[in-house]
């Protein structure tokens, strides 16, 4: 059965158009992201120059408040080695004179460490001569509590009792060698404090310092420490 040629020319015309249509519905899909992307950009706020200045300055305190955060910053640390001695006997009656052969002696190795570090959280910020295109200051001044040994770790692998002459008229006190501890650590905080580990902690609290500041407003923020008496 022939086909009608009406027909015919109405399906070939319609295969060499297949290709044309196809692009021109691609470029009208393009097109009408294109005008959404606009439509949305033009509906979409604008920051102002005020709103950005804001958000930098907000910026800036969540600088300080995540210093702060941190808590207690260790600044510096200082190892010890002590050795101190007991010595004891039984006194007589009357408390004039020690009793024959009830002598005991020891002598205690005592060793651990101290550290000493800044409270962050009393920190107080100023920030000063703030730059007018970013925003960010020029130089920060931070106000802090003086440094404190904040701890004193004994080295149990290291501390221990040696030299030890017991008596069994006078057998050793448990509660001396804690009384002989507590000495220890006491002196061990006296020698640290007179040795200037104050001093160091003052030094590495500002250089840490330093660097969290700079490393978040620029190298060349100006910090200065003033610390409270």
């Amino acid at each position: 059965m022939e086909q009608d040629p009406k027909i015919h020319s109405t399906i070939e015309t319609a295969r060499k158009n297949r290709a044309p249509l196809i692009v021109i519905i691609l470029v009208l899909i393009v097109v009408g992201g294109y005008a959404g992307y606009r439509i949305g950009s033009a509906m979409s706020p604008k920051v102002s120059g005020v709103e950005a200045r804001n958000e930098r300055v907000t910026t800036v305190d969540a600088v300080f408040e995540q210093v702060q955060d941190q808590g207690t910053l260790v600044c510096a640390s200082q190892s010890y080695d002590l050795y101190s001695k007991v010595e004891s006997s039984n006194r007589d009656l009357l408390n004039l004179f020690d009793v024959p052969f009830t002598k005991n002696k020891y002598w205690m190795r005592y060793a651990g460490t101290i550290q000493a570090g800044v409270n962050l959280k009393t920190a107080k910020f100023t920030s000063q001569n703030k730059d007018k295109r970013s925003g960010l200051p020029k130089s920060v001044v931070v106000e802090l509590d003086a440094p404190k040994i904040i701890s004193n770790t004994p080295d149990m692998d290291k501390t221990e009792i040696v030299d030890q002459e017991n008596n069994i008229f006078n057998p050793i006190d448990p509660d001396s060698v804690v009384d002989l501890q507590k000495r220890c650590v006491e002196q061990s905080n006296k020698d640290a404090l007179s040795g200037g580990l104050i001093n160091q902690a003052k030094t590495f609290a500002k250089q840490n310092l330093q660097t969290m500041l700079r490393g978040a407003m620029g190298s060349n923020v100006k910090v200065t420490i003033n610390w409270r008496s």
